[in-house]
């Protein structure tokens, strides 16, 4: 087991893409040894609800490793014997109060005022984080040309906005459960409910919420929805087994099931960490990626990519469907790019590109080769 270190970095002034300007202090973590003449680098772009803690553990103690340590490790697909891997978090990392976690966002000091940025904090989109790792990678590490850059969900729409924005920067781009425009679809049954559902908690106050005092019934009910959107329906069948024989239930409206009672529990597991605002305004970044945004069309968006791209979708994934990498590809070929769709199949739906690797790992590792 690979026991690693979350490190920090620091952008003084950082222009978003809408103009706003602000400081930035994100966490991240490298796994391997970057060789003498820079080539083996591969970034990391964490999925919506992650971190940049993508493998390793930061003890032995730990209870379980970084999410993708299955692909990343000594041996692995992305062999850390070989690569140099690096993971930032995100701006406005939805588990703003974990401890591992190091990122700038609406709950962070504006250092102008010394207060709590809230709602003033400015959009931002993923294109941005892309931006920030860039100016990172380039300017503090001093690596010209990545070897490639991989992530999932969110990780995917970051790598996405690296080929198109810095074409010249990388030799492989690998997006698991993703598509170069979110879906509309998800935006409705996902992330604009989840939205408005904290923003209508009476303790949401427009984002200027207390510390200690936020929005926890609306940010459960978010997270719930997120939730509900990961997974195929027979997982949830499987895993939110109903009681047919309860009565309680049928007697009082008022009474959960235990299918409820259930995913209330799996929720409340990780609540503590998620900060409402962080989880509101990455919402907002995953509704608004879209490649074609300030590039003309998609296709003329596409056409910029010079890396050789690989993508790897679940068709059960209802968030981020497989049609849409296909109609991806077939743009993609269309102009002559080099690209390849790996499909897979599992009842953990669009969570399987986290959560089994193992469904990937070898296609993954000939397309690094």
């Amino acid at each position: 087991m690979m026991i690693v270190e979350k490190k920090s970095f620091q952008i003084e002034n950082y222009k978003l893409e809408n103009g706003a300007e602000i400081p930035v202090t994100l966490g991240y973590e490298t796994y391997g040894t970057l060789n003498a003449d820079k080539s083996n680098a591969i970034l990391v772009a964490h999925y919506f609800s992650a971190s940049s803690h993508a493998a390793g553990k930061y003890s032995e103690d730990d209870a379980a490793p970084g999410y993708w340590d299955a692909l990343i490790g000594p041996g692995k697909a992305v062999d850390t014997d070989k690569y140099f891997v690096i993971s930032t978090d995100n701006l406005a990392n939805v588990q703003f109060n974990n401890p591992t976690v190091i990122t700038t966002g609406p709950r962070s000091i504006n250092p102008k005022t010394g207060k709590i940025f809230g709602s003033s904090f400015p959009a931002f989109t993923f294109k941005d984080v892309a931006g920030i790792q860039h100016e990172f990678i380039t300017k503090q590490l001093g690596i010209e040309k990545l070897y490639a850059v991989m992530g999932a969900s969110a990780g995917g729409f970051i790598s996405l906005n690296w080929a198109v924005e810095f074409p010249e920067r990388m030799e492989k781009v690998i997006g698991v459960i993703t598509n170069p425009q979110n879906p509309v679809m998800t935006s409705f049954s996902v992330l604009q409910h989840a939205m408005r559902a904290i923003a209508l908690d009476p303790n949401w106050n427009g984002g200027d919420y207390e510390t200690g005092n936020g929005p926890k019934e609306g940010l459960k009910m978010a997270i719930q929805m997120m939730n509900a959107g990961a997974f195929s329906p027979k997982f949830y069948e499987e895993t939110y087994v109903r009681d047919s024989a309860e009565e309680r239930p049928y007697a009082d409206v008022f009474e959960a099931t235990s299918y409820e009672r259930k995913l209330d529990e799996a929720v409340s597991a990780t609540f503590d960490s998620i900060d409402a605002s962080h989880w509101y305004y990455t919402c907002r970044a995953t509704m608004m990626h879209d490649l074609a945004h300030g590039n003309g069309s998609l296709e003329e968006a596409l056409d910029k990519i010079k890396a050789d791209l690989m993508l790897v979708s679940c068709t059960q994934d209802q968030l981020q469907p497989t049609v849409f990498n296909v109609e991806m590809v077939e743009m993609m070929e269309k102009i002559g790019k080099k690209v390849e769709l790996v499909k897979i199949t599992s009842d953990k739906g669009h969570m399987a590109g986290v959560l089994e690797g193992n469904l990937f790992a070898q296609n993954l590792k000939e397309f690094l080769a």
